[in-house]
């Protein structure tokens, strides 16, 4: 089944002018707003050039709303009639990664060409995600268009380095927060995976996850030293036997796996449709049998990330020179994906206790887990009701964002933070497009993801 077999009420807003909307983003690819870790080398001029382009394709936002850059960040706050009302925050980054060197001549369209052909929109950028930026910003002007007020407040966040550091999505939320602002929901990037169910048990049956939290990452070194030496008098070991018993250790000692309220949910829902045993009888008392359904969710490789932190060495340092020499100082990462509850102090504290001590243990990178978003939400529930319409027969189910997004920035001033693109691409050119070459999306796709955007928006802020 291709997932464009799934759109629904393609002919909503039917004065809604699509060929407009595929000139203004196939325009904004072709500004090369790639973001770097080492700010020196990102050529600001880009972003500026996309700032004067977008004001010029939405009059109406830029007239009637409040713009603000933050840096190189932009914040757009449209204003509401009723102040009772929280208001919703609709975000997008302006950033893409880097075209790797040597690879332009494998483009079918340069990656900067904004080309309409074949039926699609190409260019860097294209999936990731200059179409949510101009989907959101399609959406506002629409409403604008047809005088219609914003009952609740909107602001428009579209950040400058989200593929590095977020330090825009940081600005904005810090000075969101100086005003005392709290949102009633944002609305980022992220999952948007269709999955066959059928390792929940019910195959046949079709999920879309809408993420809710993110996971937290952990880059752990190990580092030992022996004195080293020649390799017939191994009496006290070596340094890479130590660290390789190390990794061993922490491989055969994981944290302790956890439901999630979000997995509870899913199987919620799915439960009619769950036929495989034991799971048909397991998720009947979700309570009762939540050790049994870890340990299914353990045993299936698209499952058991969802409860368990975990674990992959990626790296480690040359070993001697010679096969006949013993090691001196030796190193290895491994990373974690941290599932919450575990956070990196805790991950800590369950490794030392059972590692040699003369293994040190730093962490090269940290970052905790998200805050998982309320599902019983005004946020989440419109949400999943505007996408299963224009989706069918799809249901869509909160879960864990595999990657990360700006939306964790917000969690201090919102309770539901979704991250969801509406823009539902077939699965292969998903995974050849995005960060990869010849990125491009659908231009049906692409408007099917803008209807979402406009319902989204008519129902929870006019």
């Amino acid at each position: 089944m291709k997932n464009s077999d799934l759109f629904c009420h393609e002919t909503d807003f039917s004065d809604f002018d699509g060929d407009r909307a595929v000139q203004h983003l196939a325009e904004a690819l072709r500004f090369e707003t790639v973001s770097f870790v080492d700010a020196a080398k990102i050529d600001y001029t880009r972003f500026d050039a996309l700032h004067d382009s977008l004001e010029k394709s939405f009059p109406l936002v830029f007239r009637n709303g409040k713009y603000e850059k933050i840096g190189h960040s932009l914040l757009i706050t449209l204003p509401g009639t009723d102040g009772s009302l929280k208001p919703a925050l609709f975000m997008a980054h302006q950033d893409v990664v880097p075209v790797i060197p040597g690879t332009e001549k494998d483009w079918l369209h340069p990656p900067f060409s904004g080309d309409v052909a074949e039926g699609f929109i190409w260019g860097r950028g294209a999936m990731d995600i200059k179409q949510m930026l101009i989907g959101i910003l399609e959406a506002a002007e629409y409403h604008l268009q047809k005088g219609r007020p914003f009952r609740r407040a909107v602001y428009l966040a579209f950040g400058e380095d989200e593929e590095t550091c977020s330090t825009g999505a940081k600005a904005i939320c810090a000075l969101l927060a100086s005003r005392k602002v709290e949102l009633e929901f944002v609305l980022d990037e992220g999952a948007g995976d269709v999955i066959e169910a059928s390792d929940y048990g019910a195959p046949g049956i079709y999920i879309c996850p809408i993420g809710i939290y993110e996971k937290g990452y952990a880059d752990l070194k190990l580092s030992v030293k022996s004195r080293g030496g020649h390799s017939s008098n191994p009496f006290r070991g070596t340094s890479l036997g130590v660290l390789a018993k190390a990794i061993t250790t922490v491989l055969e000692h994981p944290l302790l796996p956890h439901l999630p309220d979000c997995a509870k949910r899913t199987l919620r829902y799915l439960a009619p449709a769950i036929q495989t045993e034991p799971m048909a009888s397991l998720v009947q008392d979700l309570d009762k049998n939540t050790d049994a359904i870890l340990q299914w969710f353990l045993q299936h490789e698209s499952l058991y990330h969802q409860v368990q932190t975990t674990i992959a060495p990626t790296q480690i340092t040359p070993g001697a020179p010679a096969g006949n020499v013993m090691p001196q100082a030796m190193e290895a990462v491994i990373n974690f994906r941290l599932a919450p509850p575990d956070t990196p102090e805790s991950l800590l504290q369950h490794y030392r206790p059972l590692i040699d001590p003369e293994v040190k243990l730093e962490f090269v990178q940290k970052i905790p887990p998200s805050r998982p978003s309320e599902i019983d939400s005004y946020g989440f529930w419109h949400l999943k009701r505007v996408l299963e319409h224009y989706f069918a027969p799809l249901t869509f189910v909160p879960a864990q964002n595999r990657g990360a997004t700006d939306a964790r920035n917000y969690e201090s001033i919102c309770r539901c933070c979704l991250r969801f693109g509406p823009f539902l691409e077939e699965k292969d050119l998903s995974a050849e497009g995005i960060h990869g070459t010849n990125e491009r999306i659908s231009i049906r796709a692409y408007l099917q993801g803008i209807r979402v955007l406009l319902k989204l928006m008519e129902e929870t802020c006019l």
